[in-house]
C-alpha cells in the first residue's frame, strides 16, 4: 500500500481502537499521522499534506469506505489543524 493510503487507515484504526464511533465524524490531527507514520516506518516529509491530499480530490481507501467514511474534511477548532473523516 502506498504511503498516504496506509497512513489514513493507521490513523483510523488507531481512532477504532480508541473507541471511536464509526456511525460519527471521526476528528484526527498531525500528531494522529506522526503516530501512524512512525508506526507503519514510513517517512513523509509534511504529513499535513496527507489529508489535504485528499479532501474532496481523492477517494478514501476502501478499508475506511467500508465504515461508511466518503470524505476527509478541515476540522474548525481551536485546538490546531485539524481533520475529520466524514461519515454519509
Amino acid at each position: 500500500m502506498r504511503k498516504y493510503p496506509a497512513t489514513l487507515v493507521r490513523v483510523f484504526e488507531n481512532k477504532l481502537e480508541a473507541s471511536a464511533n464509526t456511525g460519527d465524524d471521526i476528528t484526527f490531527d498531525e500528531n494522529d499521522l506522526k503516530q501512524a507514520t512512525d508506526e507503519l516506518d514510513i517517512n513523509v516529509r509534511q504529513v499535513l499534506e496527507i489529508p489535504s491530499a485528499y479532501s474532496s480530490t481523492r477517494a478514501l481507501p476502501d478499508e475506511i469506505m467500508e465504515y461508511g467514511c466518503v470524505d476527509i474534511e478541515p476540522n474548525e477548532s481551536d485546538q490546531g489543524e485539524t481533520y475529520q473523516f466524514v461519515t454519509e
